[in-house]
Parts: structure tokens; sequence; C-alpha cells
């Protein structure tokens, strides 16, 4: 069982995943308000959101996790929720992953 943490603190790491969330939200809807900093909020959610994602998606490909595949998928399709998703259920993929062997 090889449990490789992340490159940066995962402390780093939840606070790039849920800034990510709250500015593209509040960038989103200043944008519906027509507020003029409004682009300034979401591309600084966008951008929290692609490094979060790069990072997190690196980690699935590093570590053995448990359903690799549908993690990836699922990156793919819900990217804001399955970052979340998997943050959580980290150490208990890995853990599975060495009970099964997968």
């Amino acid at each position: 069982m090889e449990n490789n943490d992340f490159k940066i603190s995962i402390t780093t790491v939840w606070v790039l995943a849920i800034g990510n969330i709250l500015l593209t939200i509040v960038g989103a809807l200043a944008k519906f308000q027509h507020y003029e900093f409004s682009p300034l909020l979401f591309t600084g959610g966008l951008i929290l959101f692609f490094s979060t994602w790069l990072i997190v998606i690196s980690d699935m490909l590093k570590n053995r996790i448990y359903n690799k595949i549908f993690w990836i998928i699922t990156m793919f399709t819900l990217p804001h929720i399955s970052s979340i998703f998997y943050l959580i259920q980290r150490n208990k993929l890995i853990r599975l992953a060495g009970k099964f062997g997968n």
C-alpha cells in the first residue's frame, strides 16, 4: 500500500479546492448582477479550479486507489464536486486499494 503525499500540504489543497468553488460561484453571481469586478473574481476562481484539478488528478494517477478509472472519469464529468469528494475519501481509497489489490 503506497501513500504518496501531495507535493504541497493537504491544507493548501483544501484551501485551493474550497476557494475555487467559492470564487467561481461569487464571480458568476457578480456577473449576473453586472458588477464591474465580476471577471476578476470569475477568472481567479477558474485559475484556482485548474490548479486544484491538476493537483488532484496527478495524485489520482500517482497513487494506487480503489476504482481509479471511476474517479478519473468523474474528474472529467463533475470536476468541482469530485475533487472535494476525492479529498474526503482519499485515505480510505488508498487503504482499499491495498486491501483488495486493485
